[in-house]
């Protein structure tokens, strides 16, 4: 039996031929789906406004996690955290305990008059140390007002 050369030649180069024009396709048709579903991540994505805290308007359960992920990023003291937590309604602070949240934890309170009338309150019972404690969650409050949140959850 004979083989020609010229003839194996041939059927490789046409084989080849193939393979790179299916590869071609195959690249080009991968190019144009990554285009189309960039275009519609675009189309849909959204770019929100970046959020400041503002405890002169928020939820005790805002203010819970926010103090929960700026004592976690380092940016408050384990100390800070603690002058909150008179501030956040607790399951205990119910007449009739439920286990649940009173739904004062979901309105939104003005932190800096309620801090100020509780340092009032303090100073008039002529406990030094607790009106020292909320000045100290005050300042807190001011120096972190107003700055961008660490994450959009709250």
């Amino acid at each position: 039996m004979n083989i020609d050369n010229n003839a194996i030649h041939a059927l490789i180069n046409r084989a080849q031929s193939t393979k790179s024009s299916a590869r071609a396709d195959e690249s080009a048709s991968f190019a144009t789906a990554l285009a189309e579903n960039t275009q519609e991540a675009n189309r849909n994505t959204t770019v929100k406004p970046l959020e400041k805290y503002d405890f002169s308007n928020m939820t005790p359960q805002a203010l819970h996690e926010t103090m929960s992920a700026l004592f976690q990023s380092g940016q408050v003291s384990f100390d800070e955290t603690l002058s909150f937590l008179g501030l956040i309604p607790s399951p205990l602070d119910k007449v009739n305990y439920d286990g649940k949240v009173p739904t004062s934890y979901y309105q939104p309170v003005n932190f800096f008059a309620q801090i100020q009338e509780r340092i009032e309150g303090a100073l008039s019972r002529s406990e030094k140390q607790s009106a020292e404690r909320l000045q100290q969650a005050a300042d807190t409050l001011r120096r972190i007002q107003g700055q961008v949140r660490i994450n959009s959850q709250t």
